[in-house]
């Protein structure tokens, strides 16, 4: 077997296994650290870069599925820089007697958890007749550790940018932190034994639940264009309405900041102006750093940001703050008829609840606003809907809001329809933050939200719309 130098990144066989490797040695020295010492990381970062390129092949391999995989991560290898013991050319790949031989092998293939989550996402948009077309990723190591044991706990923001099978190739792009673990040799090279999602923390829930407003929880099929009886039934397409396919822009607008007499309803906002505000701080360009949430800094930002950043987007669509008219900072803070980052004026740490938390923005909004629950005849949220999502603790609901979304957009797409003849059908696209999410499929949001124990079956959803 030969040995990779500091720097250079190599697959070998260990134990049987096929591992993604990458040397860590100093020329012949031996790695020696102290539990908790740092670790270098640009080999690090070189080690988990190829790992990544690897499981963004699978979103559109062919050969590889949860049940075989002659690619998967524990499986592909590639030259070490011995002639002796090169078994295949590049990486990603090995030569085809190789993969048949592990193909027909009958070894079920190993999968880390965020691999298989991978699989299950690819395989559910496929099925729902939106598959993944392209995907690539940027990574960023934020801390590496060595622990007692020489294995290596790294933390990896990872933004990944897709487009589908629809035709017109606008992309999505979402961010997702992940915790990987690096496993020596006796050769001192390392390999990726596991990589898991960190869970997407839930909002949490300032202030009590609103009791002037009804929660009226509403079917997912109705939100995704999909409520009949067939499940999937297509919808007319609308791909050329005004805000189907809205881009991202470039140059924002100062978002004013006057405020209105606390006694009237918010007009019905600019959808387009929503979705532009909305799309332009999620993407990829204004979100170069994947492990934190980029907003405008005129406003407040917490450790969780997905109602904060709702209630900036319904700011940019033409809706104005309202100030408390109680006396001291809870009363402000707490108060259901006040929406404001600010509760105390030019403090951002302090906005109301209505601004920050799910549940009291949608009962906000109801009250104070021309949004309304989804009824039966609206089938397909639109762009500059409300989707919000109760699914916590322990993956289901729970009579509390945990999470805001804003749809952002459709994906218009060929299904099977009636006797076989080909229709179109939409599903809604949806932007937030925490995690950073930029005109992503909802029903890829569920689907991945589903592999991190989200139970969507005990979910609840709650959809509001000023149409």
């Amino acid at each position: 077997m030969g040995v990779s130098h500091e720097g250079e990144t190599s697959f070998v066989a260990w134990g049987g296994t096929l591992i993604l490797a990458a040397g860590l040695a100093l020329g012949s020295a031996p790695v020696v650290s102290a539990a908790g010492a740092e670790v270098d990381l640009d080999v690090v970062t070189k080690v988990v870069t190829a790992y990544q390129d690897l499981l963004d092949s699978h979103w559109t391999d062919s050969n590889c599925s949860l049940s075989s995989c002659v690619n998967a991560s524990s499986s592909v290898f590639a030259s070490s820089g011995d002639k002796k013991s090169q078994r295949g050319s590049s990486f990603g790949g090995s030569s085809k007697d190789n993969r048949d031989e592990r193909k027909d092998s009958g070894e079920n293939p190993k999968f880390t958890q965020a691999e298989s989550a991978l699989l299950q996402v690819r395989d559910a948009m496929k099925d729902f007749g939106l598959p993944i077309k392209t995907a690539k990723s940027t990574i960023k190591v934020t801390d590496a550790k060595m622990n007692a044991d020489g294995k290596v706990t790294v933390s990896v923001a990872v933004g990944t940018t897709k487009t589908y099978g629809d035709g017109d190739g606008e992309p999505s792009y979402m961010v997702d932190s992940h915790t990987l673990t690096l496993s020596p040799n006796p050769e001192n090279l390392f390999a990726v034994v596991e990589d898991t999602i960190d869970p997407i923390p839930a909002n949490d829930t300032p202030g009590e639940r609103p009791t002037d407003v009804e929660f009226n929880d509403v079917p997912l099929d109705r939100i995704l264009g999909r409520e009949s009886s067939d499940g999937n039934r297509p919808v007319a397409d609308t791909a050329g309405a005004e805000f189907s396919l809205l881009p991202a822009h470039k140059e924002r607008e100062s978002v004013g900041m006057q405020t209105v007499a606390n006694e009237d309803k918010h007009p019905n906002p600019d959808v387009k102006k929503m979705v532009e505000y909305a799309l332009h701080w999620t993407s990829r360009e204004v979100n170069p750093d994947e492990n934190k949430d980029v907003m405008d800094e005129q406003f407040p930002v917490f450790d969780v940001n997905c109602t904060n950043f709702a209630s900036q987007v319904l700011l940019a669509g033409g809706w104005k703050p309202r100030e408390s008219k109680k006396i001291g900072l809870a009363g402000r803070v707490r108060d259901p008829d006040a929406w404001s980052p600010t509760a105390i004026p030019f403090v951002k740490k302090h906005p109301t609840h209505t601004w920050s938390a799910a549940q009291n923005l949608y009962g906000y909004a109801k009250k104070h606003s021309n949004y309304h629950d989804f009824q039966q005849g609206v089938n397909l949220a639109q762009p500059g809907d409300l989707i919000f999502v109760d699914w916590d603790p322990d993956g289901k609901a729970d009579g509390e809001l945990d999470h805001t979304m804003i749809v952002t957009g459709f994906k218009s797409f060929e299904v099977k329809g009636v006797n076989g003849h080909m229709a179109f059908q939409r599903t809604p696209t949806i932007s937030q933050k925490t995690k950073n999410r930029h005109d992503l499929p909802l029903y890829e949001s569920i689907e991945k939200a589903r592999t991190q124990g989200k139970k969507i079956e005990k979910t609840k959803w709650f959809a509001l719309t000023p149409r």
